[in-house]
């Protein structure tokens, strides 16, 4: 893991102070080492947190006649095959990096190259004989990669700060990105809530010749052909190979790494195949929220399943005052609001677990390809109303919205409403309706909702051909996860130097899970059905049975009280904020979520989490160098 950076600048107008600021701004995600090379037009930066070849893997690496120089954020779990390959077609290496797979492999098959990738990855390479810059961000969009361009210069950085340090853009807000996020809580790439600041999409390359014509496409990967004639029973037998094959292969270092252990299930499955892959048993680290019961405090349910695993267990815990002191340092790093109250608990647990280990798996992704949402259960049992005429289908959607706290029932409304599955779909996991986001902004949102759509009918036209529960799985995994729970894990690790791994999403074990019918992976009332199956060839029966929980935090009951009241504070009359937001609207759905009137955390949250990105960015920002 590392931050990288990269600006095209041929008139040489940026200046030395742009490549400095960006490697400060990057030197937490890679605090072993740091290198800059100019390559005619191009400066690379780079930043090393060392986890391969720790002595002689530093970075830029060049191919064997200098011609392509890389930088490289991530890790390649295939890499001993592709260099075995590359080897034999020719090519020497210099280090036992398995970044360098990259120059090499550019070699053979130019930007095609990360077809050949399985791993967590954004690079940025100069092609010398070509005069191009190649940049891409890996198959699930598990590391971010950021770019900027004024017509004359382009930029790319693991980070929007790097950009920022850069004096290359102004931290504004980007008002179609502020309608997303308020009803989504996430930016769907390629927008930021940065003004003029793009992201690359999952699985894209970004080429930029020297005549300044940025080309973006796509390497999406649909899923093959649905397996047929083999009984649940036996897929969920594979499935726990093939799951413990890629916790294996994500196991890779040269490091000391453990694992992120919650009270559920998924993250105790990766504890679970770590101590089958390892001659010892793995360290694990668990974070709790003491006086709000064992449904929010995990630590003795991790505790037992670290008992019964057999891991090296250590927790940690945090209350209502860490969480906003923690809010205050988490949203610098985190960058790109995404609403996920557990981003503050993440980054102190990071912080906890880098004291011993570099890299941490954990048990994110299982959910999406899985169905392990309430979303994804209406989907299941309301598929079939998806061609429910719109006339019939309205009064029923009205009823449904009128029931205040009845999140089904805003589902419901939710599928039944919509010109089409991919707007039904988005508006899934809206946590805001038009009306609220009317009465917080100006806009009308028209032009972001468009966006998403498009987005949305972008992705699905992958599997145009399926049903709307396997559409649902795959818009989360492609659209939704991206940019909101992976940019999170991202931030928050690196934001303490630490690694995290996702071995659910590993590509070889995602190409056999969506193979497989959603409707043997999700059943009405049983979601990750067959993943529970698989899990329990891993884990203990009381495990396995456990009920679903993700990594929370006591948000909720925060915000009936002081959080609330903080909230409400923030947007006052008078302040900064109530020139974006209106203060009135704030205090109505603070009030409303008070009294039990209505289920407003959500948006309640994102909208203390804007708070905090508007004044560590917007209030605090500096000048745009000449």
């Amino acid at each position: 893991m590392c931050g990288i950076g990269a600006i095209l600048d041929p008139a040489g107008s940026a200046g030395e102070h742009a490549v400095n600021g960006m490697v400060g701004a990057l030197r937490h995600r890679g605090p072993d080492g740091e290198a800059v090379r100019r390559l005619g037009p191009l400066t690379l930066a780079h930043t090393r947190l060392a986890i391969i070849d720790p002595a002689g893997g530093d970075q830029p690496l060049d191919s064997e006649d200098g011609s392509v120089t890389a930088v490289v954020n991530g890790e390649i779990y295939n890499h001993r095959d592709l260099r075995a390959r590359l080897e034999a077609q020719g090519h020497r290496f210099a280090t036992g990096s398995d970044s360098e797979v990259i120059v090499h492999a550019y070699e053979e098959h130019g930007p095609d190259l990360v077809h050949e990738l399985n791993g967590i990855f954004a690079f940025a390479l100069w092609d010398a004989r070509n005069r191009r810059l190649v940049a891409a961000r890996d198959h699930f969009g598990v590391k971010p990669l950021y770019w900027w361009t004024d017509g004359r210069r382009v930029a790319v950085a693991s980070e929007v700060g790097a950009l920022l340090a850069a004096g290359l853009v102004r931290a504004e807000v980007d008002r179609v990105a502020l309608d997303h996020f308020l009803a989504c809580r996430f930016v769907p790439a390629p927008r930021t809530l940065f003004a003029n600041v793009q992201k690359l999409p999952p699985a894209s390359v970004l080429t930029v010749e020297e005549d300044f014509s940025p080309r973006l496409t796509s390497f999406r990967e649909p899923p093959g052909p649905h397996v047929h004639g083999v009984s649940d029973t036996e897929l969920a037998r594979e499935l726990a190979e093939r799951f413990t094959s890629a916790v294996s292969r994500q196991m890779m270092s040269d490091v000391p790494y453990g694992a992120f252990l919650s009270g559920g299930v998924d993250s105790a499955a990766v504890a679970a195949a770590m101590a089958r892959s390892a001659p010892i048993p793995p360290t694990t680290f668990t974070i709790g929220f003491p006086g709000h019961g064992e449904l929010l405090d995990e630590r003795r349910d991790a505790a037992e399943s670290a008992r019964l695993i057999g891991t090296d267990h250590h927790d940690t815990t945090m209350s209502e005052d860490d969480f906003l002191a923690e809010l205050a340092r988490c949203v610098p790093r985190l960058e790109e609001p995404c609403g996920i109250p557990s981003a503050p608990a993440l980054l102190q647990l990071s912080r906890f677990a880098a004291r011993d280990v570099k890299v941490v798996l954990a048990g994110q992704g299982a959910d999406e390809p899985h169905g392990g949402y309430g979303r994804h259960q209406a989907a299941a049992l309301l598929g079939g109303l998806r061609h429910v005429p719109p006339g019939l289908a309205a009064p029923v959607a009205s009823l449904a919205r009128a029931v205040p706290r009845a999140a089904r029932a805003r589902r419901v409304a939710h599928l039944l409403g919509g010109r089409g599955d991919a707007e039904r779909l988005l508006r899934l996991v809206e946590v805001s309706d038009a009306d609220v986001r009317t009465a917080l902004t100006p806009s009308t949102g028209a032009e972001a909702e468009e966006e998403r759509l498009a987005r949305a009918r972008s992705v699905l036209s992958d599997v145009p051909d399926r049903s709307l529960l396997e559409q649902a799985l795959y818009l989360d995994t492609r659209m939704f996860l991206p940019d909101g729970i992976l940019i999170c894990n991202d931030k928050m690790s690196m934001a303490a130097g630490l690694e995290l791994r996702v071995p659910f999403l590993d590509r070889e074990l995602m190409r056999f899970v969506e193979a497989i019918p959603a409707g043997h992976r999700v059943r009405p009332r049983a979601g990750k059905r067959l993943h529970r199956a698989a899990m329990a060839h891993l884990l203990p029966p009381q495990l396995v049975a456990r009920p679903k929980h993700g990594f929370s935090t006591p948000y909720d009951d925060w915000l009936r009280s002081s959080l609330g009241a903080e909230v409400r504070r923030r947007y006052e009359a008078g302040t900064e904020l109530a020139g974006l937001i209106e203060p009135a609207a704030v205090a109505r759905l603070v009030d409303e979520h008070a009294r039990g009137r209505a289920d407003h955390k959500s948006i309640l949250y994102c909208l203390l989490e804007l708070s905090e990105w508007h004044r560590a960015f917007v209030e605090a920002r500096e000048p745009v160098a000449a």
